[in-house]
């Protein structure tokens, strides 16, 4: 029986971005220019919130906006997956859907070849609010997630099948994952700059990584150690 897990509601407490500077954090109460003015930073609210189905039109259309990509229908179908609801999530600002990011994991299981990897698939912010570190709000919360794995949500009862207490066993943590890796196109430095102001570093070339937009090379972009980008003491990766 597959059983059907629930993220709604899955909303996190707003994130500080208090010291953030941008275009949309002051505002000018005496926009005369006059003696006496009074400048104010508002803490306008930030929040990340789970991918759903409900919400999934957001991420297609942020998506379609920001990356000249088209994503298939089974790419918005596994996003969805349960057990990756704390990376994958949408960010809001002043309750304004503005970002997303997508990931998956790969070689979580044992005897794997290569290490434990959380691969970004996508990331995009809104060009409007891409002066306010959203993104690396976006992308820290993910890998902050994959170091320190929660256990999903309970499922949720089937209406139309006979639910045993074994079928309804809520899965599991994943394992530690201590490894991100991201594919950045050849020629986009923007996006290669954010990576490694982050501390991601290039490790190689994948050749024809992308087959409908040009060039389609892509840049391999590591962090070989999360904990140590976030300033944690390192962990093993794949450790429980």
């Amino acid at each position: 029986m597959t059983v059907t897990y629930s993220t709604t509601g899955t909303v996190s407490s707003p994130l500080d971005l208090s010291q953030l500077r941008g275009e949309h954090t002051s505002i000018n109460l005496a926009g005369d220019g006059t003696k006496g003015k009074k400048e104010v930073k508002p803490n306008v609210k930030v929040t990340l919130t789970s991918l759903t189905v409900h919400n999934s039109g957001t991420l297609r259309k942020l998506n379609s906006v920001v990356i000249p990509i088209v994503y298939s229908d089974k790419f918005y179908k596994d996003v969805l997956d349960p057990t990756l609801d704390d990376v994958n999530k949408l960010i809001y600002y002043a309750d304004i859907p503005v970002g997303a990011i997508c990931c998956r994991f790969e070689n979580l299981s044992k005897g794997a070849k290569d290490p434990p990897t959380l691969v970004i698939l996508t990331l995009a912010i809104l060009a409007p609010y891409r002066s306010l570190s959203l993104g690396s709000s976006l992308l820290l919360a993910s890998l902050r997630a994959a170091l320190h794995p929660t256990t999903p949500p309970p499922p949720i009862p089937s209406d139309g099948k006979i639910n045993t207490r074994a079928s309804l066993t809520v899965a599991p943590p994943r394992v530690k994952v201590n490894r991100a890796l991201a594919h950045v196109q050849v020629g986009n430095e923007e996006a290669k700059r954010f990576y490694e102001k982050l501390g991601f570093k290039e490790s190689g070339i994948a050749k024809d990584y992308y087959s409908k937009i040009e060039p389609r090379d892509a840049i391999l972009m590591v962090c070989e150690d999360i904990a140590s980008l976030l300033g944690e003491k390192t962990e093993p990766n794949g450790s429980s």
